[in-house]
C-alpha cells in the first residue's frame, strides 16, 4: 500500500496517509527530513529522534491525488513549503 505525503494547501500541515491512518503535523512541529542520495526520504522528530516516516523510496510516495512523485525533486518541491522556516 502506497503512502501519501503532502502539504495541506489550506492548513499548511504535513499530511502522511498510510492506508486508513492519517497523521497531520503542524508547521514548526520540529520535524526534519533526511534525503538519502535523492532516492529515499526519512522524516524524524528533531527533539525526540522518533521516526515519523521510515526511509521510503520517493517513487513509493504519492501526492494528495494518489499520483506517484515522478522525481525526487518533485517530492522535495511539494514538501518545501512545510519545511520552510521563514513562513
Amino acid at each position: 500500500m502506497a503512502t501519501k505525503i503532502y502539504e495541506d494547501t489550506v492548513t499548511k500541515e504535513l499530511v502522511i496517509i498510510r492506508g486508513t491512518l492519517e497523521s497531520r503535523f503542524a508547521s514548526f512541529s520540529d520535524l526534519s527530513r533526511v534525503n538519502d542520495n535523492s532516492l529515499s526520504l526519512t522524516i524524524t522528530h528533531s527533539q525526540s529522534g522518533k521516526t515519523i516516516l521510515d526511509p521510503t523510496l520517493f517513487s513509493d510516495l504519492q501526492d494528495e491525488g494518489g499520483s506517484a512523485y515522478g522525481t525526487f525533486a518533485a517530492l522535495k518541491l511539494a514538501l518545501d513549503g512545510f519545511f520552510d522556516s521563514t513562513i
